[in-house]
């Protein structure tokens, strides 16, 4: 499995790797199942990216967002 994209996000998902290990493979779970094979994230440097998989090759793509970190932001949501 390869980390390919842009190379803060793939720092800023490193770090929060070193900070808890499962996360990953979280984020790695939701790529998985999610039906646009991307799972959203916020870096510890307050930016928001996407992590996305790559099915053929197995490859994981990160990517700033410019929208929200999760469906559930907004008024009154967390993050």
């Amino acid at each position: 499995m390869r980390l390919l994209g842009d190379p803060e996000g793939i720092a800023q998902l490193k770090a929060l790797h070193a900070e808890d290990k499962q996360y990953l493979k979280f984020l790695v779970g939701e790529a998985r199942t999610n039906t646009d094979l991307a799972a959203p994230f916020k870096g510890k440097n307050g930016l928001r990216y996407v992590l996305r998989l790559d099915p053929r090759t197995g490859e994981l793509h990160v990517e700033q967002s410019a929208g929200p970190a999760s469906s559930r932001s907004g008024p009154g949501a967390p993050g």
